[in-house]
C-alpha cells in the first residue's frame, strides 16, 4: 500500500550505521540511519541524513495513508544528531527565506493542501498575519493565554502564566491536558467511546458553542461545525469530537496541541528567522479572527 525506498538502486545513497527507535503517540518503529539526495519539487538537498523504518509492528502505519514522516521542528527535536531537512535548505542556501507555511485544505470535494518552503503563498490568506513568539525550540510551542468556550467556561487562566501551544501539522485533533478535555467533552455533551474519542449529536452541532484560543492577544474561534468531525459508516453519519486528551509534560505549565482540526481554519507560518509562529485568517473564509 507504501511507497518504498529501495537503498539499493540509488547511486547517492550513503549508509550511515547508526540504530534508532522512536515511540508515538500511537504506534512506534525501529530503523537505520542513512544519507541521501532529497528532493523536494525543484529544490535539491545534498546529503541529507535520514532514518529508513525497518521494523513497524502493528496497524498504525500500515493503514496510514502516508509513506513516511518529514520533521519540521528544531534541531533540538531529532531523534539522532544530523541536520533536519529544513535545516539542511537553509544551511545550504536554497531559500529565499528560512519560512515554511502550510495552507491545510479545509473540506470540500478532493484532497490537498500546500507546504511551501522560502516564504508564503499570499493568494492563500488575508492579511494581517498574527505572529506569537516561540517559548522553547523543539516543536514549535507558544504562549497560549486561554481557552474559551462560548464566554462560560476557560481554560488556562488558573495561573497568571497561561498554558503552551504546540503548532503540530502532524496531529489530527487538538490535544490537551486529560482533566482539561474531559470537562470540554462534558459542555459539550460528549460520549466516550472504547478508543477514547467522543461522539457528539449529529443533529446538536449547528448549537454548539464556540471554542477560542487566546494567542498574544488575540482570539481564534471555532465554530462546532469546525471542530465536529463527520464520518460515514454503514451509510450513516457519525460525529466525533475534534478535541482528544493528550498529557504534554513542560516546566513552561500545561500544553495544548494545535493540530489539523484548528490549523485547517487558518493560515500558518513557521519563521526559524526570528523563531515566531503566524498565523492568519484564509481567504475567502468567514472571520474567525477577534
Amino acid at each position: 500500500m507504501h511507497h518504498k525506498f529501495k537503498a539499493f538502486e540509488s547511486s547517492t545513497y550513503a549508509h550511515d550505521g547508526r540504530v534508532f527507535g522512536i515511540h508515538y503517540g500511537s504506534g512506534h518503529l525501529l530503523g537505520v540511519m542513512a544519507r541521501e539526495q532529497l528532493k523536494v519539487s525543484s529544490v535539491t538537498v545534498q546529503d541529507q541524513v535520514f532514518g529508513e523504518a525497518v521494523y513497524e509492528p502493528g496497524f498504525t502505519f500500515v493503514l496510514a495513508q502516508f509513506d513516511g514522516v518529514l520533521g519540521l521542528g528544531f534541531p533540538q527535536l531529532a531523534e539522532e544528531l544530523g541536520s533536519p531537512v529544513f535545516d539542511s535548505m537553509i544551511a545550504q542556501g536554497l531559500l529565499d527565506e528560512p519560512v515554511f507555511s502550510f495552507y491545510l485544505k479545509n473540506g470540500g470535494s478532493g484532497s490537498g493542501g500546500e507546504l511551501l518552503f522560502g516564504g508564503v503563498d499570499e493568494t492563500r490568506f488575508v492579511p494581517p498575519i498574527f505572529w506569537a513568539p516561540v517559548t522553547q525550540k523543539g516543536y514549535w510551542q507558544i504562549r497560549l493565554d486561554a481557552v474559551k468556550v462560548q464566554g462560560a467556561l476557560s481554560f488556562c487562566h488558573r495561573s497568571n502564566h497561561g498554558c503552551q501551544a504546540v503548532v503540530d501539522t502532524g496531529t489530527s485533533l487538538i490535544g490537551g491536558p486529560a482533566r482539561d478535555i474531559m470537562i470540554l467533552q462534558q459542555f459539550l455533551g460528549g460520549t466516550p467511546t472504547a478508543t477514547g474519542e467522543y461522539l457528539l449529536d449529529c443533529a446538536r452541532i449547528k448549537s454548539l458553542p464556540v471554542v477560542s484560543f487566546l494567542i498574544n492577544g488575540v482570539e481564534f474561534s471555532l465554530t462546532g461545525e469546525q471542530y465536529v468531525r463527520r464520518e460515514m459508516l454503514n451509510n450513516k453519519e457519525i460525529c466525533f469530537s475534534g478535541f482528544q486528551s493528550i498529557d504534554l509534560p513542560s516546566p513552561a505549565g500545561a500544553v495544548w496541541i494545535l493540530g489539523d482540526v484548528f490549523l485547517s481554519q487558518f493560515y500558518s507560518i513557521y519563521d526559524r528567522g526570528q523563531n515566531r509562529v503566524g498565523l492568519a485568517h484564509l481567504a475567502g473564509a468567514s472571520k474567525d479572527i477577534v
